[in-house]
């Protein structure tokens, strides 16, 4: 025949490269991902309920979440401008272009490897170098895993919680104090990283100088690149700026996900919600398959096993957790993949570092 399917070997030889490195990835996460699923059956939680558990959804909440998923994750996005401004003032449109593109990456790349989508976008489109695009990721996500840290610290010691005999919810408590530990230990590493900005640089220089002089220098460039992006932080007025729309961005996040359980029948109060976000949010950093699915339920599950009885979370807790994980990558997928053909992106280049 003449006609043949594409295949790697067809194709362009940097999406050859990346379809490489990109499948021993996948089929890892394939397996941790369908792990998770397994473990949220085994745990008396459907991933698609039957359709008696849809009767008591009050349905307008379902467009109403995706209104503030929209705002939710506009300030998610709008707040890198402050860290980038130091080095580029990028127009809010680009801002907010890059960042979803780089949640929808992050969101269906294997083990999350998207976040190298918006270091290497930035330095495509903005000439922002990686080493830079990398120190924002990090201010991020230190900040953001202090904040949901502290959301599970209340979760387990401030809002009342049932007995329950599932062995994850009961672990909930151990591993949101294990993340709070870390996370307010890189936050303090951030800090003194940016005190003592010159001090690592040149114990690089010294040390690594010698082996390689010319390895030295590369490296002491990047860690000074990478400190060019998180300085911000250290600037009152645009640090400020970060945490509001920080705190903005998480209090919208708890209320989005309030709305929707009370539409899906859940009796949730807004502290529940705040409680299961941050659960959630810490839980999804495991590293899993594309789409964050099997340990998004996963986490959600636990959750709620801490505070709704178990045949209230194999219900409407299913439905709740259908629908948020449905209407979450359903807005993720559609605001990431507008802009990347609006700016004719390549996919490939989502995870070039050059």
């Amino acid at each position: 025949m003449n006609s043949a399917s594409p295949s790697i070997e067809s194709a362009p030889p940097q999406e050859a490269s990346l379809a490489r490195r990109l499948l021993p990835k996948l089929v890892v996460s394939l397996l941790l991902g369908a792990l998770f699923a397994w473990l949220v059956a085994r745990g008396g939680v459907p991933l698609v309920p039957p359709a008696s558990a849809f009767r008591a959804v009050i349905w307008w909440t379902l467009p109403a979440y995706l209104v503030v998923l929209f705002a939710t994750t506009w300030v998610r996005a709008s707040r890198w401008r402050f860290l980038v401004a130091p080095i580029k003032d990028v127009p809010l449109r680009t801002v907010i272009g890059l960042n979803w593109i780089g949640f929808f990456a992050i969101f269906v790349m294997p083990l999350r490897l998207g976040e190298l989508a918006r270091p290497a976008l930035s330095k495509m489109r903005e000439g922002i170098p990686i080493s830079v695009g990398f120190g924002t990721v990090a201010v991020e996500r230190v900040l953001d895993g202090l904040v949901t840290s502290v959301c599970v610290a209340f979760a387990v010691f401030a809002m009342p919680h049932l007995r329950t005999e599932d062995q994850l919810a009961k672990h909930v408590p151990a591993y949101g104090i294990l993340a709070l530990t870390v996370f307010s230990g890189a936050f303090i590493a951030l800090a003194l990283f940016l005190w003592q900005r010159k001090l690592a640089t040149a114990l690089v220089e010294k040390t690594v100088g010698l082996v390689s002089k010319k390895l030295a220098t590369v490296l002491a460039s990047k860690i000074d690149g990478v400190a060019d992006g998180i300085r911000s932080i250290g600037n009152p007025r645009l640090g400020a700026g970060f945490l509001a729309e920080t705190l903005l961005y998480w209090t919208l996040n708890a209320a989005g996900m309030w709305l929707l359980a009370w539409g899906c029948g859940l009796p949730m109060s807004f502290g529940h919600a705040v409680a299961i976000m941050g659960i959630l949010a810490i839980g999804i950093l495991l590293p899993a398959g594309p789409g964050l699915f099997g340990n998004f339920q996963l986490a959600v599950m636990a959750a709620l096993k801490l505070y709704f009885p178990e045949d209230i979370v194999a219900t409407q807790g299913a439905v709740y957790i259908f629908f948020l994980y449905g209407l979450q990558a359903l807005f993720i997928c559609v605001a990431g993949i507008v802009p990347l053909y609006a700016m004719k992106i390549r996919f490939g280049d989502l995870m070039s570092t050059k």
